[in-house]
């Protein structure tokens, strides 16, 4: 059985390994010179909890599911982790949301979050802002793009092929045909992230769109907190809003922010700074004055389905073809228990 994945970050390659231990003949065609140019490699290199997302959905599920194998990969591949948990701090005018919120999640299959008191907080991030704030320990930080490369050698190493530079350009029959020249198929997994829908519409799907949001990031060159701390969540925005992330060469990532653009690889840096600045001062209300630098630029592969926006990820099945549509964030999280649940069918 000779199955084609298009798309080499981190899920299309977990797929790899899943449909490789079922023993299946892998290839992996990826249309950048190298990994990690997308997605997979422009986030906040955040291990998520799965606290953040519809409850009973599926991408609760399969984040909830992918933190604990995630940490099993990384230890095996020897990728630079801490599992240092993470801080959830209300804004203004959220202080009422914060227990409702820790019921809820409290429920969840999880290392059990705490609700800390001010004191409690402060002790343990002498310069987090003084207020009542939740924990949830099964949170962590790694580093995004070893993660991908580790994985990509490790599958190489156990006779799984990744093409590079091989964009694919049509599909007909059970043939692709690519930039490298064509290929023949029993099964193709559509993991193409942001480019995901044109895939798909080769294949005659042409109801899904894929939508760029970007988000830009600030960089504070130090450490001045232990773990992550983000803010209780907006109903309806598109993203988790600015927050404040330890990098594992500690530094300290602010934002993403997130709003649509036209091109899925503009990465271009454009965002004012002021937001940035202000989460800091709110956070970080002892800090020093410090000079925030510009970092980089992602882009959130948000699937929309008949023009309107669909939120989960979405996994469809036609023919000898499946396609994995909309996976963003948790998407780096949940890319083990994604592969799973695609080997099974």
């Amino acid at each position: 059985m000779l199955t084609v994945i298009i798309g080499a970050g981190i899920v299309g390659l977990h797929v790899a390994n899943a449909l490789r231990e079922a023993g299946h003949e892998v290839y992996v065609l990826e249309k950048e010179p190298y990994l990690a140019e997308h997605t997979s490699g422009r986030n906040s290199g955040v291990i998520h909890s799965g606290i953040f997302y519809e409850a009973g959905g599926f991408k609760e599920k399969v984040c909830i599911e992918g933190n604990r194998l995630t940490y099993e990969w990384l230890e095996r591949l020897k990728v630079p982790f801490v599992a240092c948990g993470k801080w959830i701090v209300p804004e203004e005018g959220q202080d009422d949301q914060l227990e409702p919120f820790f019921e809820r999640i409290r429920l969840l299959p999880i290392p059990s979050p705490q609700l800390k008191s001010p004191e409690e907080v402060q002790k343990e991030e002498p310069l987090l802002r003084k207020t009542r704030a939740i924990f949830v320990p099964s949170t962590g930080i790694l580093d995004a793009a070893a993660y991908v490369k580790s994985l990509a050698t490790f599958l190489e190493n156990q006779g799984v092929k990744i093409v590079l530079n091989c964009r694919v350009l049509e599909a007909e029959g059970q043939t692709l045909k690519t930039t490298r020249g064509e290929i023949s198929f029993d099964r193709v997994i559509n993991s193409a992230g942001l480019f995901s829908d044109e895939i798909a519409r080769m294949t005659g799907l042409t109801d899904y769109e894929i939508r760029p949001c970007r988000g830009d990031y600030y960089l504070l060159q130090k450490t001045p907190i232990k773990r992550p701390v983000y803010h209780l969540p907006y109903h309806g925005a598109q993203g988790l809003g600015v927050h404040l992330t330890p990098t594992i060469d500690h530094q300290l990532l602010i934002g993403p922010n997130a709003f649509f653009i036209e091109k899925k690889d503009d990465y271009q840096h454009r965002s004012d700074i002021s937001p940035y600045e202000k989460a800091v001062r709110y956070f970080l209300p002892d800090l020093p004055q410090t000079h925030l630098s510009v970092a980089y630029s992602g882009n959130r592969p948000k699937l929309f389905l008949k023009g309107k926006p669909d939120p989960e990820f979405t996994i469809i099945q036609d023919g000898n073809w499946i396609h994995l549509l909309g996976v963003e964030s948790p998407g780096l999280t949940a890319a083990p228990a994604l592969a799973n649940d695609v080997a099974k069918l």
